[in-house]
């Protein structure tokens, strides 16, 4: 017989070798002292091989299963009485063999779910880098023979010698039960503890989600929380969002550890920006079954009255929610208006009919006009605009939607191009929809409401701009109404109270515009000057002063030549511009030349007029007549004309009180009778050496002020020449 006595675990100091009952050379890592009648060979110091040894050593394992065993059921731990490491002999490793066999199916773990009774190594389970707490507890209600293990690498060891199984956490989260009750708040509790660690929520990704509508889903990533004004929509409207694919937690499970491994946490106001709404909203669009699309309208509608706003970017599809008009016929929001409100006056019922008495009846007046119904007129706004470039127009995305919802972007967006350069970014474009719903009777009332209300106004007035680039375009309101609304609008037209704009050139604002501010008129098209002529603007200016040939008021002329000479003009070569055919004469001619400076001013005719470029600043310095040539597509008169003088003439000195008076003033004239200058005959003439060549005291003047970089003083100086005495010409000179 076997018999085993005590145990390291009591404190014995045992001698690690076999008794056949007496001490012999074999020896035993067991911590226990073994006992046993076993054959030993004729020195009695070994134990002879064979089948009464095997079955000795049977015994012996059994003898010490059965006391790991009393010591589990003690409560103490019986994980020190399996032998690990490497046996200290051939008697050694065939007894280890067979304790461990026989440890493994003898009951010694303690199971994680305190109800269960201590669990045979050979069923049991631990869970890997799990340390033993409120998880693993909360675990075991959940997995069969799940069991908790003394801290330390001991008892980690004593478990892998006895085959318990080891598994990750995620094995055992995707092994988790779905269907069976589990009180799963409880569970995200005790594991909310480990959740802390990177390594455990990764193992927790496939966690069990039970949700609103009685599913139960694998990963919180994807899942949403609900807050309070979500989790209190009618139970009709949450099981419409589970039909669409929203996964929501159910709120009697909510806890932190579900946001902790990526579920979202959502508000009535975040749910509207969620996908599935969105893609129940503009599947419903495009169904004809109306009774499906009544029950998402009841179901969005609920949440955005829940919400109290709508996000900036959920508008656009919103508006594509059905509602049904008050001739019972079905219409997207964005396609109705609220019965007495601004939107009702001013649009035409036939194209934006009144929303039913029955949908004011059973949602608020705020909630319709949240998801498009017009109460006043709304602004759109289209994000991330490139010249040139329009939306798909199958994009469901919100720019693209909004895009789809105004009259005319497409050719909007071609105008940007024109203006601004392909491809140049403007950014968000603001514009006032619906414009061409507008009633007929009702435009000057429009205006007049768009131009004081600061939504629209901004939407109005502000122009936009090409990303780096320093030129501007209409903005898509201003371009609407001048070009679409069918509006007597002019291209261009004179402000109230503008000076120098000569009706026949520039026409007065049109009696629909009374009324408008400044800033509202100058967006339709108003200026205060020609300098504020669009280059868009020139060729419908250029047009009303009739075909070549017309002739041109000097004051008219004047007026288009100083424009041109600030920089103003049109952005393409013009096919008429106003020149001079003779002097003092001018007339709409198709083709001239620029004159480089006064001289040339004297050489207009029939064959070759001159477009003069008046001088600026007090020392007399021509303006960029290059500059007006390049904005008209034409040629200097320098580069086309002769400048040669025909004759030398007879040589004067410029009198002593002119000179005084006039620093850099030649010292010498030539007097002429009859002047040519490349064949023409002129006044006046300054060849390439300086010299002043005149046939009369008024040409003498004109000659000596342009010499000396002094051309407004000219008049002056034609009276002083007249009378050397006079001080009030003297005084002009020196002043002038």
């Amino acid at each position: 017989m076997a018999r085993h006595v005590g145990a390291a675990a009591h404190g014995c100091l045992l001698p690690g070798v076999v008794h056949a009952p007496t001490p012999t050379d074999e020896p035993c890592s067991l911590p226990a002292l073994l006992v046993a009648t076993l054959p030993l060979d004729p020195s009695r110091r070994h134990v002879t091989a064979g089948a009464l040894t095997d079955a000795v050593l049977d015994h012996a394992a059994a003898a010490y299963a059965d006391l790991a065993g009393r010591v589990a059921v003690s409560g103490a731990d019986p994980t020190g009485l399996v032998p690990t490491g490497l046996a200290s002999g051939a008697l050694d490793a065939a007894l280890r063999g067979r304790v461990l066999t026989a440890l493994a199916r003898t009951p010694l773990l303690v199971p994680a779910d305190p109800d269960d009774p201590l669990v045979a190594p050979m069923r049991a389970t631990t869970v890997r880098d799990l340390p033993d707490g409120p998880a693993v507890a909360a675990l075991g209600l959940l997995v069969a023979g799940l069991v908790r293990l003394p801290p330390g690498p001991a008892a980690a060891a004593a478990a892998r010698a006895l085959g318990v199984e080891e598994r990750t956490l995620a094995e055992v989260v995707d092994e988790l039960p779905t269907g069976a009750a589990v009180d799963w708040a409880a569970l995200y509790d005790a594991l909310d503890a480990v959740a802390h660690d990177a390594a455990a929520r990764e193992g927790l990704a496939a966690l069990p989600v039970p949700l609103v509508d009685g599913r139960v889903v694998r990963g919180p990533r994807g899942v949403v929380v609900l807050d309070e004004d979500v989790a209190a929509l009618p139970l009709a409207t949450l099981d419409a969002l589970g039909d669409w694919g929203l996964r929501a937690a159910d709120p009697r499970v909510a806890r932190p550890l579900l946001l902790r491994l990526g579920a979202e946490r959502v508000d009535a106001h975040a749910l509207l920006r969620h996908p599935v709404l969105r893609a129940a909203v503009l599947e419903q669009a495009d169904d004809d079954d109306l009774d499906h699309a009544a029950q998402v309208t009841a179901a969005v509608l609920d949440v955005v009255a829940a919400a109290g706003t709508v996000p900036d970017d959920a508008a656009a599809w919103l508006g594509l929610l059905t509602l049904t008009a008050a001739d019972g016929a079905a219409a997207p929001a964005h396609g109705l208006v609220l019965p007495g409100g601004r939107a009702a006056d001013l649009l035409d019922d036939r194209v934006l009919a009144p929303v039913a008495v029955e949908a004011l009846d059973r949602w608020s007046r705020e909630v319709l006009t949240a998801v498009g119904v017009r109460d006043d007129l709304a602004v759109t706004t289209v994000p991330d605009v490139v010249a040139g470039v329009a939306p798909d127009e199958d994009a469901d995305e919100p720019g693209a939607l909004a895009a789809a919802s105004l009259d005319g972007w497409d050719a909007y967006v071609l105008r940007l191009a024109a203006v601004l350069g392909p491809g140049a970014a403007c950014g968000d474009v603001a514009a006032v929809a619906d414009l061409d719903a507008v009633a007929d009777d009702r435009w000057d009332a429009l205006l007049a409401h768009v131009a004081r209300t600061p939504a629209l106004r901004a939407a109005l007035v502000t122009p936009v701009r090409g990303e780096g680039s320093g030129a501007s375009a209409d903005s898509y309101t201003a371009w609407w109404l001048r070009t679409r609304a069918g509006l007597p609008l002019p291209a261009v037209f004179a402000l109230p109270g503008a000076h120098g704009l000569p009706a026949a050139l520039v026409p007065p604002a049109p009696a629909v515009l009374d009324g408008l501010d400044a800033g509202a008129l100058r967006a339709l098209g108003g200026v205060a000057s020609l300098a504020e002529v669009p280059a868009v603007g020139w060729s419908a200016l250029l047009e009303r002063l009739g075909p070549p040939g017309t002739a041109v008021p000097l004051e008219v002329a004047a007026g288009l030549w100083r424009a041109w000479a600030t920089g103003a003009g049109p952005g393409e070569a013009p096919g008429a511009v106003v020149a001079l055919t003779a002097p003092g004469v001018a007339e709409v001619v198709e083709d001239a030349v620029v004159a480089d400076d006064p001289r040339w001013w004297q050489r207009a005719s029939d064959a070759v007029p001159v477009v003069p470029v008046p001088p600026s600043g007090p020392d007399g310095v021509r303006p960029g007549a290059g500059a007006v040539a390049d904005l008209l597509d034409l040629p200097l008169a320098a580069d086309e004309l002769d400048a040669d003088v025909a004759d030398d003439g007879e040589p004067e000195d410029v009198p002593d009180a002119v000179l005084a008076l006039l620093p850099g003033a030649p010292v010498r004239w030539w007097r002429h009778d009859d002047l040519l200058v490349g064949g023409d005959a002129v006044d006046w003439w300054v060849d390439d050496d300086g010299d002043v060549h005149a046939v009369h005291v008024a040409g003498l003047a004109a000659g000596l002020a342009w010499a000396a970089g002094r051309w407004g003083a000219r008049g002056a100086l034609e009276h002083l020449l007249g009378d050397p005495d006079d001080g009030s010409a003297a005084l002009d000179v020196v002043l002038g």
